[in-house]
């Protein structure tokens, strides 16, 4: 099966903010902050709201069994399983795995995997940016 992995990755303006002005203050003038600070830090899904989706992007493609074997493939490799699709951390808590077959989301939690049902992906076609609509 293949799999696609969406990261979020922080702006150098927003983590400069979170350097000089501290979390909170940071959060009033990038929402995405809370990203990183509620999802990828506190606990994954529970923290997780729709509106983050336009910050996620695809990193990668992977070739795998199960959600397990992404975070394994993701992790440790082998390199010959994974499709680079922009530079990317390895997967962690935070991460949106997409099930192609399936078409359903997933969010790497601290203990497993928890199926988004809000997590909206944007494609575009010819140009256009075009609403996949919320994943179910």
């Amino acid at each position: 099966m293949r799999y696609t992995v969406f990261q979020f990755k922080l702006s150098r303006a927003a983590r400069d903010a979170v350097n000089t002005v501290g979390w909170d203050d940071a959060k009033k003038q990038f929402p995405e902050v809370a990203i990183q600070r509620d999802v990828s830090f506190s606990g994954g899904s529970e923290y997780f709201s729709a509106w983050m989706s336009e910050y996620y992007a695809p990193v990668c493609n992977i070739d795998a069994a199960t959600l397990n074997g992404v975070f394994q493939i993701g992790n440790m490799g082998p390199e010959e399983s994974i499709e680079r699709l922009a530079p990317m951390h390895s997967v962690s808590v935070g991460d949106v795995i997409r099930d192609n077959d399936m078409g359903t989301y997933f969010m790497v939690d601290c203990e497993g995997f928890t199926q988004l049902l809000s997590f909206i992906e944007e494609v575009t076609i010819l140009g256009q940016i075009h609403n996949t609509g919320v994943a179910v």
